[in-house]
């Protein structure tokens, strides 16, 4: 947990460094979410929709796992996707009336800790790779729980620990060292701030859920034709990574593509690029 203001601050840059992507999410969705349908797919396994469901997907960006949740509560059920950018949800909004969606709805909120939504409304709630970028993740969480119906389940997913991730530790070591950062906080929210399954396990249990269970599994994270596409993807829709290099000069970005690309390139000298990792899921249950 961080402080009020400082909470606010972080909220603000994560919303204009996800907004700033918004668009090569949209344009490269099916790239992105096809490597890592693993995640999704354990998510709605332990989620136990059904037809029928009403399900509230928080960090939603621009509809993933919406879509799929919308699919399996057909027509009698609903998904509603929040979001801190106005720019992944008017994304979402437009692949939902592309694809026909017509059960699934996208909103902004201006913070996790107020959803508008009425309490004990949903079956599931769902939050994939967003909860360990949040100043307070146990408060969030508790806003699920007060959303879910009685006996209702939430399910939420992160990334394992950096050295169990190349795809986001590798750039982000090249970058603090060709740009001289100082070390990172890690305490601060963040991809890394959540890495094991005993911690999200005990920020669920934290938060009044009940039959906790977590557990980590190995995902493909990342697949590109050779190197230069993969700091492509990797410079254009990893959010914080795209911030970070907006704030520096040409010649350093210039230094760190050139040495991000020659290290893939020697991982994977004759391609293609084929990142996996590790990821986290955990459930629980609403009491009675």
């Amino acid at each position: 947990m961080v402080g009020l203001d400082r909470a606010w601050s972080i909220r603000d840059r994560q919303r204009a460094e996800w907004s700033a992507v918004a668009p090569g999410w949209q344009r490269n969705r099916e790239k992105m979410t096809a490597p890592t349908s693993v995640i999704t797919e354990k998510m709605l396994s332990l989620a136990g929709i059904r037809a029928g469901h009403r399900v509230l997907d928080l960090a939603c960006a621009v509809g993933d796992p919406a879509f799929a949740i919308a699919g399996l509560v057909g027509p009698g059920g609903y998904v509603l996707g929040l979001d801190l950018s106005p720019e992944m949800v008017e994304a979402a909004r437009e692949l939902a009336l592309r694809e026909g969606a017509s059960n699934a709805e996208f909103r902004t909120i201006e913070s996790e800790l107020g959803l508008g939504v009425p309490g004990e409304d949903f079956d599931v709630a769902t939050c994939r790779l967003g909860l360990m970028f949040m100043p307070d993740p146990v408060a969030a969480l508790r806003e699920l729980r007060v959303a879910l119906k009685p006996g209702g389940r939430v399910v939420a997913s992160t990334w394992g620990a950096p050295e169990r991730n190349p795809n986001f530790s590798l750039p982000m070591e090249i970058i603090a060292r060709d740009a001289a950062l100082p070390p990172r906080d890690p305490n601060a929210p963040g991809i890394f701030a959540l890495p094991n399954p005993e911690r999200l396990e005990g920020l669920l249990a934290e938060a009044g859920f009940v039959e906790v269970e977590a557990f980590a599994f190995e995902t493909p994270v990342v697949k590109a034709k050779d190197a230069e596409s993969y700091w492509y993807g990797v410079s254009t829709v990893a959010g914080p990574l795209v911030s970070l290099l907006a704030s520096l000069s040409e010649e350093q970005r210039r230094v760190i593509r050139e040495d991000v690309v020659e290290m893939i390139g020697e991982m994977f000298p004759e391609g293609p690029v084929e990142v996996s990792g590790e990821a986290v899921v955990a459930v629980g249950t609403k009491p009675l």
